[in-house]
C-alpha cells in the first residue's frame, strides 16, 4: 500500500510542511542542487541525510557525508538507519556548537494514501485574515498597548496610535498622537472620514476598510515584493534621447526569503534597488508590497523598509551601545519606556551577533562589524523588507560568507531580505538570484542551485560576459519569460503577459 509521511520543518521561525508521497522510494536531503531538498546552509553535507519508504514504514539513513545528522536527539553514525515514527525528530547542526540543532525535521504523519511521487511544501506562516465589525463595537483602537483592540508588537507603533469610529451613521478615523504616524489612502492624517476601499497604514501593518469592517492579516512576516513591467527611463547624457535603465522587470519575491539582485557594471542593479525603496521611483509599471500598489501610497510604506547603503553612516567615536541607543530614541515611539529602549538594542545588537561588543567604540570595529552595526540601526525600526545595497563590498571571503548567512538568518527572522552584491562565492545561501543583463533586463529568476544550467555555463564568472551582448541578453530576457516564476506574475498580474508578448514580438523582427 502506499503511504506518504508528512514533516514538519523548523529553521529559526520559518516553518514549512512537505509531504513526501512513497511513490518516488527515496528523497535526499543536503546542499547539492541534486538533492530533493536543498539545504542552502554552510557545513552540511552534499547529501546530508536520506528518507527511504519501505512498504507503509518510512526510515532515516545518515549519508556519511562528515556533518552529523541527529536522531531524537542522538547523533547518528554515518550511514546508520532508524525507522521513523510519529513524533520523531531529524536534527541538523549548522554553527558548529554541537548542543543546537538549528534545523529540525520532526514527522507529523505518516499515512496510507495513493501519492503522485513529489514533494509537496506547505507554509505554516501565511497570515491570518481577521475581521472587526466597527458597527459593532464602535470604537476600534489600535496600538501596542494590551488594552488595544488591536495590539501591534512593534516599537514605532505608538501604545495607543489610532482608532476606528462608528458614530452619527459615518465611520472616522483618528490618530492618537502617535510618533510615526497614521496614513489614510497614502496620505498621513489626524482625522478622516472612511470611506468603502480605504486603506489605512500604521508601522508594519496595513488595514483595508469595506462595509464597516476592518480587514487586516494578522502575521509577523516579512513582506511580499511584486514588480510587474517595472521601467526607469532616463535621458541619455550623450544623445538626450530617452534611455531606459530598468527594463520591463517583473518579478515576485516571497516573504521571508532571501534573494540578491546581481550584475556586471551598469546593468541597472542599483537604478531597480531605489525604484522598490522610492528614493527613484520607477516611471512605469508598479511596485507592490503585499499587493498594494506604492504609487500615490509610498509614504504609508516607509515605516516597513530598512534600507543599508554601501557606505556606513555612524559616529565613530561613540560606543555600539550608545550609537545605537540614540538610533533607538529617533525611530521608535517616543512613549516607549527606557526598559522598552533598552530591550529594543539588546535584541539589535543579539540578531546581528555582536554580543560582548556593546562597550567598544564604533572605530575600533572591524570592517565587517561596522556593517552588522549599520544593520541593527535598521533592525531597531523592526522592518519587514530589509535592503541591503553591497554590503560585503570590500570584505574579505570570509567576512562575505558572513554577512551572507547572517542575510539569511535575518531572512527566517520575519523579514524579507533583498540584496546587491557583485560576489558569487556564496551565493548559494540564498533564496533566489535576479540576474540583470546590461539596459536593466531581467535574464534569470529563480534558485542558485539551476543558474549555471539555464546559462548553460560552467564557470558562473562567464554569464557576466554572455549578459554584455544584445543578442544574448534578449534571448535569456525571453527565456524568463517561459520560466515558472513569470508564469506565477501572470497568474496574479494578467498586464504582464502583455507586455512579454510584446517584447518577444520586437525581438524577433
Amino acid at each position: 500500500m502506499a503511504s506518504e509521511i508528512v514533516m514538519l520543518i523548523t529553521e529559526l521561525r520559518n516553518r514549512q510542511r512537505i509531504t513526501l508521497p512513497s511513490a518516488k522510494g527515496a528523497y535526499s536531503f543536503g546542499r547539492s542542487p541534486h538533492c530533493d531538498y536543498i539545504l542552502r546552509r554552510n557545513h552540511i553535507g552534499d547529501r546530508q541525510f536520506t528518507l527511504h519508504s519501505r512498504g507503509e514504514n518510512w526510515v532515516v539513513t545518515d549519508d556519511a557525508s562528515g556533518c552529523t545528522t541527529w536522531y531524537n536527539n542522538h547523533p547518528l553514525a554515518g550511514g546508520e538507519s532508524h525507522l521513523l515514527q510519529p513524533g520523531d525528530v531529524i536534527g541538523i547542526n549548522t554553527d558548529e556548537d554541537l548542543s543546537t540543532q538549528e534545523i529540525t525535521f520532526r514527522v507529523e504523519e505518516i499515512r496510507h494514501e495513493d501519492g503522485d511521487g513529489a514533494p509537496h511544501r506547505e507554509t505554516t506562516a501565511d497570515a491570518i485574515l481577521r475581521e472587526l465589525d466597527v458597527r459593532k463595537k464602535r470604537r476600534i483602537v489600535i496600538g501596542r498597548g494590551d488594552d488595544c483592540d488591536v495590539k501591534l508588537n512593534s516599537d514605532r507603533v505608538s501604545r495607543h496610535h489610532c482608532e476606528v469610529l462608528f458614530r452619527d451613521g459615518h465611520y472616522e478615523l483618528r490618530d492618537l498622537g502617535s510618533t510615526n504616524g497614521t496614513y489614510l489612502d497614502g496620505q498621513r492624517v489626524r482625522e478622516a472620514v472612511l470611506q468603502n476601499g480605504a486603506v489605512i497604514n500604521v508601522p508594519t501593518q496595513v488595514f483595508a476598510f469595506s462595509g464597516g469592517v476592518l480587514h487586516y492579516h494578522e502575521n509577523a512576516a516579512g513582506i511580499s515584493v511584486e514588480l510587474v513591467n517595472v521601467v526607469k527611463t532616463v535621458q541619455d547624457r550623450n544623445t538626450n534621447a530617452p534611455l531606459n535603465i530598468v527594463d520591463g522587470t517583473s518579478l515576485i519575491i516571497d516573504p521571508n526569503s532571501f534573494v540578491v539582485l546581481v550584475g556586471g557594471s551598469g546593468t541597472g542593479k542599483s537604478s531597480l534597488l531605489t525604484c522598490i525603496t522610492g528614493s527613484a521611483p520607477c516611471t512605469g509599471g508598479s511596485v507592490r508590497f503585499d499587493g498594494i500598489d506604492t504609487k500615490g501610497n509610498r509614504n504609508a510604506f516607509d515605516a516597513v523598509l530598512g534600507y543599508v547603503p554601501q557606505k556606513d553612516i555612524m559616529h565613530d567615536n561613540l560606543t555600539l551601545e550608545q550609537s545605537l541607543t540614540f538610533a533607538a530614541k529617533l525611530r521608535i515611539a517616543h512613549d516607549a519606556t527606557p526598559a522598552e529602549t533598552r530591550a529594543a538594542v539588546e535584541h539589535a545588537i543579539r540578531a546581528v551577533d555582536l554580543q560582548g561588543r556593546e562597550k567598544t567604540l564604533i572605530r575600533q570595529l572591524s570592517g565587517g562589524q561596522k556593517k552588522r552595526v549599520s544593520i541593527a540601526m535598521e533592525l531597531l525600526a523592526s522592518p519587514r523588507l530589509l535592503v541591503l545595497d553591497e554590503p560585503t563590498s570590500g570584505l574579505s571571503p570570509d567576512l562575505d560568507r558572513s554577512m551572507m548567512e547572517l542575510c539569511r538568518k535575518l531572512s527566517h527572522e520575519n523579514c524579507t531580505v533583498l540584496m546587491v552584491t557583485h560576489n558569487m562565492s556564496n551565493i548559494n545561501l540564498c533564496d533566489k538570484i535576479a540576474f540583470l543583463g546590461t539596459g536593466g533586463v531581467l535574464c534569470y529568476y529563480g534558485p542558485p542551485e539551476e543558474l549555471d544550467r539555464y546559462f548553460d555555463v560552467e564557470l558562473t564568472s562567464d554569464i557576466f560576459e554572455k549578459l554584455r551582448r544584445p543578442e544574448d541578453i534578449e534571448y535569456y530576457r525571453t527565456k524568463y519569460f517561459t520560466t515558472r516564476e513569470f508564469n506565477r506574475v501572470v497568474e496574479e498580474y494578467p498586464e504582464a503577459a502583455q507586455e512579454a508578448d510584446k517584447r518577444c514580438n520586437q525581438s524577433s523582427q
